[in-house]
Parts: C-alpha cells; sequence; structure tokens
C-alpha cells in the first residue's frame, strides 16, 4: 500500500483507464476493533502525535480524527467496520471543523457505532455530539442511546445555528432496548439552515420518548426515503416525531414513513404560522384504538 500525500498532479492512469480523486483533502483512518488489528501490517487504534491516521496505523476516537481536520480542505474521516465508541458527557465529541465528511464502514451490527451512556457516578448526563461547524455529512453510522428510561436523554445531537448544511445519510438512531431511552435525537439551535436526512432510520422501542428531531426556525429541511417509527407507547403522544417552534421554509419531506403506537399520535408538528414547503409521497399511522386520531401533520403556513 501507497500513500501520496501530496496528490498526484499529473494524474494517474491504470490500464488505461483514468483515475480521479473523489475528495481534494486528507484521508484519516478510525478503529479500535481488534479484528482490523489482526490484518498483517496493522497497528490497533492510537491517538497520539506519532500516530499518523492512515489505513495501517489509525487513530483511536472520532474526535482526534476531527482534530487533525483542515476547515474546508474536504477532509474525509473514514472509520472501519467494528469500531465502537461509547460517551457520557455534554460535547464529548465535537464536529467543530468545516467541511469534513465521517463515513463508516461496515453492515448491520458491524457498523461504527456510537452510544450515549449515564456517566460513571451513575447520574444523569446530557451525552452529547456537538456539531458546531458547517457542511458536515455523516454516512453509514449507528449511533444509540443507553440511558435508564427513568432519567431519560435529553438529547444526541446537539447542532448549533453554524452547522448549516448538515447531512445524515444511511444512518441509523435508536435506543439500546425497551427500557432505555431519549427525548430527541437530533436538536437544532435557531437559524441553522440546510439539515439533510436520505435513506436513515430514527425509532424508539421505549414506552418514553418524544420527538426524535427538534427544530426552532431555520430555512431548508430535507428528508427523503427514512423511517421514524414510535415502537413503544409514547408518553406524549401530542409531540411530534419530528416538531419545529419556529418558521421552518423551504421544507421538502418525500418517500418517507412514519409510524407511532401511541394514540391519536401527531408525527409532524410545526407550530409557526409562517411554514413553507412540501410533504409528498410519505405514509403516516398510529394506534387509534379510541378513534382519537384526527392529524397526524401540523403543517400550518
Amino acid at each position: 500500500m501507497s500513500n501520496y500525500g501530496g496528490g498526484l498532479l499529473a494524474g494517474v492512469a491504470i490500464n488505461g483507464i483514468p483515475l480521479g480523486l473523489i475528495h481534494p483533502g486528507k484521508v484519516f483512518w478510525v478503529s479500535n476493533a481488534t479484528a482490523a488489528a489482526q490484518l498483517k501490517g496493522v497497528s490497533p487504534g492510537s491517538d497520539s502525535g506519532a500516530t499518523p491516521g492512515t489505513f495501517t496505523r489509525p487513530f483511536a476516537t472520532v474526535d482526534y480524527a476531527i482534530g487533525r481536520c483542515t476547515a474546508s480542505r474536504g477532509d474525509v474521516i473514514v472509520i472501519k467496520p467494528g469500531h465502537a465508541e461509547s460517551f457520557s458527557t455534554a460535547a464529548a465529541i465535537v464536529s467543530d471543523v468545516a467541511g469534513v465528511a465521517i463515513v463508516g464502514l461496515g453492515t448491520g451490527d458491524s457498523r461504527p457505532t456510537f452510544t450515549a451512556t449515564i456517566g460513571a457516578t451513575g447520574v444523569e448526563a446530557d451525552a452529547t455530539w456537538s456539531v458546531t461547524a458547517a457542511n458536515l455529512s455523516f454516512y453509514n453510522i449507528l449511533f444509540v442511546s443507553n440511558v435508564d428510561s427513568a432519567t431519560p436523554q435529553t438529547t444526541n445531537f446537539n447542532v448549533g445555528a453554524g452547522a448549516d448544511n448538515l447531512t445524515f445519510d444511511n444512518c441509523e438512531m435508536k435506543d439500546a432496548s425497551a427500557t432505555s431511552t431519549f427525548i430527541a435525537f437530533i436538536t437544532c439551535a435557531t437559524g441553522l439552515d440546510n439539515l439533510t436526512i436520505n435513506n436513515s432510520k430514527i425509532s424508539n422501542a421505549s414506552t418514553v420518548g418524544g420527538a426524535f428531531l427538534t427544530l426552532v426556525a431555520g430555512d431548508g429541511l430535507y428528508i427523503s426515503n427514512s423511517s421514524f417509527y414510535q415502537n413503544g407507547v409514547s408518553a406524549a403522544p401530542t409531540v411530534g416525531q419530528i416538531t419545529a417552534t419556529g418558521a421552518v421554509t423551504n421544507v421538502y419531506i418525500k418517500d418517507s414513513y412514519f409510524r407511532s403506537f401511541a394514540d391519536g399520535a401527531v408525527l409532524i408538528d410545526f407550530q409557526d404560522g409562517s411554514n413553507s414547503g412540501l410533504i409528498t409521497n410519505s405514509y403516516f399511522s398510529s394506534a387509534d384504538a379510541a378513534d382519537a386520531t384526527t392529524t397526524s401533520v401540523e403543517f400550518t403556513g
């Protein structure tokens, strides 16, 4: 394996077929998986100045890899299959470098997994991944909330107003079991623009929980080919799975599935009177044992 840190300015062709770069920046590898380290010549992940973050000598944590990136250069962090991290404090991981793509490898349970847990003292804390920089993307990553339902997690992703153009693609967010839960997987500050969720799944198996995605106000929300699934009986069925308290403009939700086992559940709840956009070709359902469902979507404006 050869690494050309300076790139190939004249290009390269193999068997007459030109190969082009798919990104302009650097690639940093992350892995703490023991299986990956058993490959010949591959070292276990390590966060140190002596580790270059290459395929054979990867970093051990994503947060450390983010710190090695340069803003808006187009850097990519690639996480090997089997990698797993747990965090139990606020802003335990911080995405504060613009233009970084975090790409997970593997399928099913082998996908890179990040689990929010209760802190070492046993006291409930908001274990969060903080996102403060713009133009970031997450691909093929599993996010898990493993917090006791008696003290539900407030949020997993805390997205600041400066994190415009944030994308989750082919990701999954869920709780660890029916006895663990969250209140919101993604909580966004007012003024966040152009949030995209594609080909992703968000689900809650417990009987405690509310909105999956909480917005205040912003421009541009794009959701496609995704599912939002409340398996348990929600403690607050009138709280939408996607909520917004301020005006969200240029909303486009398509080809998605929303399901709650709460009786009379509201699934999308945009509360301001100045929203705009389109919801098309999507499916909404809830347990309607008492004929309580009047509307699954509140989208005024």
